[in-house]
């Protein structure tokens, strides 16, 4: 990485950390921080598409540290993954019907969690989650959300 992507980077992350800060002690209904924060922390996240999904990384910014989580878990539910469930329910006797709209949470319910992992297994395909931390606490001054 050359040194003035990592100086644009830790700026980014610094106006990451600032702009969040700020969404959150808004109080009125339109927060004029959120197309802001929503716009970095889309960039941030096109930092890391082409890593490894399980794991973590943390970056600094001057002011704050980003810890960048793995990504999330997902399954994907195909019909005919969701047709299998269905005639398995069917099976057991179950109206399937009556209790069943092919979720998820629903087929790990009734047929358990390690025949949803064998029809639709969960894999790291969702979206990365991350947090900052302050170094320092902002000044008096900043405090009132600009």
């Amino acid at each position: 990485m050359r040194k003035g992507t990592e100086i644009s980077r830790q700026q980014i992350i610094d106006e990451l950390g600032e702009v969040e800060r700020k969404f959150r002690l808004w109080k009125p209904a339109a927060n004029p921080h959120a197309a802001r924060l929503a716009e970095l922390r889309a960039t941030v996240t096109t930092w890391f598409q082409d890593k490894p999904p399980d794991a973590s990384y943390v970056m600094e910014g001057s002011q704050y540290r980003l810890e960048v989580k793995p990504a999330q878990f997902r399954r994907d539910m195909t019909s005919a993954a969701q047709a299998a469930a269905f005639d398995a329910v069917k099976k057991m006797g179950v109206a399937p019907f009556s209790i069943f709209k092919a979720t998820q949470e629903s087929i790990a319910k009734i047929l358990g969690e390690k025949w949803l992992d064998s029809i639709a297994p969960k894999k790291r395909t969702g979206p990365r989650t991350f947090s900052l931390v302050a170094k320092s606490a902002p000044s008096i001054k900043e405090k009132a959300a600009a």
